[in-house]
């Protein structure tokens, strides 16, 4: 998708979801655009109600680490068995050798893919923040990052270029107002898809 650059003037679009060839007052979705809106403080802006732009794909928190992770590795069987030999250990009754000794095999697992899954987690973490600030440029080309990037603004997208956000298509540079898109980051095809601007824009609008 090529969005392209709109004059400051306010503008509102409905994306009208059709159920059944029948649409439903409740499925419009009123975007409007914040450009008329740059400088109010964020409880003014009419599009505050939607989420924003940035990413997040680690699991786990800095304070809840810990407790998430043993969550998530005692649904494993394996170490259910060996904590269980551990605990049986604590019997006198049943116990082969020191409890102490019988504790060491289950925390050096524990400990291991704590360290593991947390370094896993942190390089998410880092390539979240990578892509969360990289730069786009919006209105009057000015450098935003992408996590800044909310519902309402105008992108504009350069030609290979990847592709901030999910975006309703105003204008290209072709004529037809036809642009290929690569999808290849989310479904794993590299064929080009072909997408056209919304209808009765892309000769009302220019860069």
């Amino acid at each position: 998708m090529i969005p392209a650059m709109l004059p400051a003037q306010r503008l509102s679009f409905q994306l009208l979801i059709d159920s059944d060839t029948k649409i439903k007052r409740r499925d419009i979705r009123k975007l409007v655009s914040n450009l008329p809106y740059e400088g109010l403080e964020k409880m003014k802006q009419p599009n505050r109600h939607f989420p924003g732009n940035a990413i997040k794909t680690t699991k786990y928190t800095l304070l809840f680490f810990i407790p998430m992770n043993l969550f998530e590795q005692f649904h494993r069987l394996a170490n259910i068995y060996f904590l269980g030999l551990a605990i049986l250990n604590f019997v006198p009754v049943v116990n082969a050798f020191q409890p102490e000794v019988a504790l060491i095999p289950i925390c050096v697992i524990l400990a291991l893919t704590a360290l593991k899954d947390g370094w896993e987690d942190f390089r998410r973490y880092q390539s979240d923040r990578k892509l969360n600030n990289t730069p786009d440029w919006s209105q009057q080309f000015v450098e935003r990052r992408w996590k800044d990037v909310r519902v309402g603004d105008f992108v504009k997208v350069i030609c290979n270029e990847i592709i901030p956000a999910d975006l309703l298509l105003l204008h290209t540079s072709d004529p037809n107002g036809v642009c290929h898109i690569e999808t290849a980051n989310l479904d794993g095809e590299t064929n080009l898809k072909q997408r056209r601007v919304v209808p009765g824009l892309s000769t009302s609008v220019s860069i």
